[in-house]
């Protein structure tokens, strides 16, 4: 007896671990009744389970069919319900100018166990028989002629606001226009004209980086813009503090473009490994998990950090090495006018 309940037990355990494993995917209208030219919405969803990857069709066309139109996407969204399962969903808003008998085609979305398995599988909605209808006019109503506009005449309270909406923004603009011919700039102690307060490139980059810290938008499932502004806050630190064009450029160009800057291995890997996760998760639609994501903000904060304590070091090393040569040289001149003097 002991035997077979220890045997039923090990099956339903077995059963509902399978049952976590299931792939379900669902499209879903709201009404089966649509009118033709009337937009309606399709919902789509697809679950997993947590750690596989979802390659979400894009829905790049305008048409889901010959009878329906694609007229809006939503954004994707993902989420997590209470066994770790992911899922994925995409509202499109669709329209139809057929009437009768329409049909929403199985719609198939692509999915695999992980990232690097190459066996892509796809899922497909059931199709869904819709009923299109024009709208219904009454015809045992009588015509009635077209009436023509009335004109009616305009009043001075009717257009006074706008003549005294316009009158301020012509006073607005010769009063902006006076203001900045007539204004002095400011200058530093060289007599250089001050165009504005300049945030040095590092302080820019660390404050950046605690903002999108305390943000933590990738936790909202805004994955793809978390890394999106983590890569934009590197490269504007890199072209204002070595002069790299690193805002134009890919991640291989800039890459191949710091090596001269000699970074240590350990710093250059930082920058290496960050950038090419940002890009899977922008063009490959990686789905990087929460540690990825902290793990990618740690880096490119401790990848700033460390190279501008070596551009410090590297520039007081310069202006030791000048300020010695300008002593060398002084030296030269004061033997030289010795050597005259005798």
């Amino acid at each position: 007896m002991k035997k077979y309940v220890l045997f039923l037990m090990a099956t339903f355990a077995l059963l509902g671990g399978l049952k976590a494993q299931n792939v379900e995917v669902k499209g879903k209208v709201e009404s089966t009744d649509v009118q033709v030219g009337k937009p309606f919405t399709l919902d789509l969803s697809l679950k997993v389970p947590y750690g596989w990857f979802v390659e979400w069709n894009d829905f790049a066309t305008d048409t889901l069919s010959e009878q329906l139109d694609i007229i809006k996407r939503s954004e994707v969204e993902r989420t997590a319900d209470a066994d770790s399962n992911v899922i994925v969903k995409q509202q499109l808003t669709l329209m139809t100018f057929d009437t009768g008998q329409v049909q929403v085609p199985p719609v198939g979305l692509t999915y695999a166990r992980s990232f690097d398995d190459p066996d892509r599988l796809k899922a497909y909605t059931d199709p869904i028989k819709l009923y299109s209808t024009t709208m219904s006019v009454d015809t045992t109503m009588a015509y009635k002629p077209i009436v023509e506009p009335i004109d009616a005449p305009v009043k001075f309270k009717e257009v006074f606001p706008w003549i005294l909406g316009a009158l301020l923004l012509v006073l607005l603009v010769i009063g902006i226009w006076y203001w900045r011919k007539h204004r002095k700039p400011s200058v530093d102690a060289d007599g250089n004209i001050v165009r504005g307060p300049v945030i040095p490139p590092y302080d820019k980059a660390v404050g950046d980086l605690k903002k999108l810290r305390e943000e933590k938008i990738w936790q909202s499932g805004k994955v793809k813009e978390y890394f999106s502004s983590l890569t934009d806050i590197a490269r504007e630190y890199i072209e204002g503090q070595f002069g790299v064009n690193a805002i134009e450029m890919t991640t291989d160009d800039i890459l191949e473009e710091v090596k001269p800057l000699h970074f240590p291995k350990e710093t250059y890997d930082k920058l290496k490994d960050t950038m090419e996760i940002a890009d899977l998760v922008k063009f490959a639609k990686y789905s990087a998990s929460t540690l990825e994501s902290d793990t990618a903000l740690n880096s490119m904060t401790d990848f700033v950090n460390e190279s501008y304590t070596m551009y410090q070091k590297q520039k007081a090393e310069e202006e030791a090495r000048q300020a010695q040569m300008k002593n060398l040289k002084q030296e030269e001149t004061a033997e030289k006018e010795e050597v005259k003097d005798v």
